[in-house]
């Protein structure tokens, strides 16, 4: 958790999951719930550095990378070496999400990759294992039901980012607290750059931009720092969002943006 933001209580909806899990029944998955006052972060690997620092100002977190295959994904999450799970956090409900959990069946993007770009997308599809998972992890020992820091939801998707943006959080109306995108490039969208997300032409932006909810409060950008005369990372790479810095995160030179003309609470 960062100062920075607001302290948030755990939402009912989570804490409902919680007590659902402890006593062995099955938590009742609400997409709403779990997209309000969310953080998602695309292209993302097995990045955990949002949750780690997070975590209290955020209580649910959609992660989506096409790249990602399930095994690999599965033995990260649950795995015992030092880079595996969340430290701190038990894992208390884990299961798959299936594409008829989140939209109807007959449902497809309104904004289109150009036209110029599906075979490019095509010549991906055979590397991609399409999944959905979804956990709850409650803090080790934890006690107090008051302490912001109990408990978060984690969603992930092996899926393309737009796509799944839209199907989310366009389609339902809803922006996430935060919008990140740490070390991009090569881990954009499909995994190979072909859409310069750290710019104001990126089609991830036009997306964004497509929501009737506005865009997101928050910017999350950054990555490893390079040698140089400025950081590389040291203005937001989209143009709506600007002003000073709100935070700095101590990894991956991943610094904190506000949306610019926004009356949004803290």
């Amino acid at each position: 958790m960062i100062t920075e933001l607001p302290e948030k209580k755990v939402p009912t909806w989570l804490e409902s999951a919680i007590e659902h899990a402890i006593k062995g029944r099955e938590p009742e998955f609400v997409l709403r719930d779990i997209l309000q006052d969310s953080l998602y972060y695309p292209a993302c690997g097995l990045n955990g550095i949002p949750v780690k620092f997070l975590t209290g100002n955020i209580h649910s977190f959609i992660y989506a990378d096409y790249m990602v295959t399930r095994k690999g994904f599965l033995a990260n999450l649950n795995g015992i070496c030092d880079d595996c799970g969340f430290k701190g956090y038990r894992s208390l409900y884990q299961r798959e999400i299936r594409r008829e959990d989140l939209v109807p069946y007959n449902w497809s993007p309104s904004i289109l990759v150009p036209t110029c770009l599906h075979a490019v997308i095509r010549s991906h599809e055979s590397y991609c294992e399409p999944f959905g998972h979804w956990s709850i992890w409650l803090k080790e020992g934890e006690t107090d039901s008051d302490d912001p820091l109990r408990a978060f939801s984690f969603l992930f998707f092996a899926g393309e980012m737009s796509a799944i943006y839209q199907g989310l959080y366009c389609r339902l109306g809803i922006a996430p607290t935060i919008v990140t995108i740490i070390q991009p490039g090569s881990r954009s969208l499909m995994g190979d750059g072909w859409d310069s997300t750290d710019s104001d032409d990126a089609f991830f932006r036009q997306v964004v931009a497509s929501n009737s909810a506005g865009f997101p409060p928050y910017f999350l950008y950054g990555g490893f720092p390079k040698l140089g005369p400025q950081p590389p990372y040291h203005t937001p790479c989209w143009s709506d969002y600007g002003g000073e810095m709100v935070a700095l995160l101590p990894e991956r030179h991943a610094g904190l943006w506000k949306l610019k003309n926004t009356s949004s609470e803290e």
